[in-house]
């Protein structure tokens, strides 16, 4: 029987699942493997990630995240892939990677392929230097901050999710456009924005699609820089999402994309985020990004 480790957030959304029920459906694939809680500090910090020829990994996005830190640091073969259960609220790196959102929608005996998956580094921000899925300015970090102020914690996450686009629609119809110097692989940028993201996944937030032609295994990322004058566009888009609609919308009508593997950028305002992390001091201090291509790999359905 092939080894695995499983690792699990039980906190991560509904928490329907328990530790036997994930278990079983590892074995049920074929694999023998070492359980470790995220929420057992002692096993979490002591983790060993070149133990194992798989990593299952059930849980959201920040517990990817999680992961991805432990293995970027410690992990000697790259190679090991990650076969994600997706169990958080957004899920939106499984969502990129098409990988069923509901965990009974899996066939794990199933042959899928596997994608290496690109990573940032960051440089000019303490404490931050690296992002799996996206930094940003304007309108979404801003979420962030009123999401984390959110005291009703016993949401489902579709109730969540929901509310989250609401709550994004009124910072989207009130936030004013700051401006932004970017130098993206040589090409200067200069303007007012109410939106600039590097995108190396296609969801932010609530699972909107911000970026939907972007691969995080491609080498590069998406910067998607949204303007004063696309107000409108966006806050039709989202009012769609709320009505269920937005799949027929086309982004490209409001959002512009540049396909980058460095930038450089400073911002006006005083917030911005990396992955999930809200940066409320920020003080217009230039930031570094560039791509390192293929550190993680990813079981997907792409």
């Amino acid at each position: 029987m092939k080894t695995a480790q499983l690792i699990h957030n039980p906190t991560a959304g509904t928490a329907a699942h328990c530790k036997d029920e994930l278990l079983t459906i590892v074995r049920k694939a074929g694999y023998k493997a070492d359980y470790i809680s995220t929420q057992n500090l002692e096993v979490w910090e002591n983790f060993n990630p070149n133990e194992a020829e798989v990593i299952f990994l059930a849980g959201g996005d920040g517990t990817v995240h999680k992961l991805a830190e432990k293995l970027l640091l410690k992990m000697k073969d790259k190679s090991v892939p990650i076969h994600l259960l997706p169990m958080g609220t957004a899920n939106n790196i499984a969502r990129t990677l098409k990988i069923p959102t509901v965990l009974e929608g899996h066939t794990l005996n199933q042959k899928r392929s596997i994608m290496n998956f690109d990573y940032g580094s960051v440089k000019g921000l303490p404490n931050k230097e690296f992002l799996l899925e996206s930094a940003g300015f304007g309108v979404f970090p801003h979420l962030i901050h009123k999401m984390k102020k959110n005291n009703d914690k016993n949401l489902a996450p579709q109730d969540e999710l929901n509310l989250a686009i609401k709550v994004l629609l009124k910072i989207v119809t009130k936030f004013k456009a700051q401006k932004a110097t970017i130098k993206a692989d040589g090409i200067k940028i200069k303007g007012k924005f109410i939106l600039i993201e590097l995108m190396n996944i296609q969801y932010l937030g609530p699972n909107v699609k911000l970026a939907p032609h972007a691969n995080p295994g491609d080498g590069h990322f998406e910067l998607v820089l949204i303007p004063e004058k696309a107000r409108d566009g966006l806050k039709n888009y989202l009012n769609e999402m709320v009505n269920g609609k937005s799949d027929n919308l086309s982004l490209g009508k409001f959002v512009k994309t540049i396909r980058v593997r460095s930038i450089k950028l400073k911002w006006a305002g005083n917030k911005m985020h990396v992955d999930d992390s809200l940066i409320n001091d920020y003080s217009a201090k230039k930031i570094k990004i560039k791509v390192l291509p293929s550190a993680l790999s990813f079981y997907t359905n792409i």
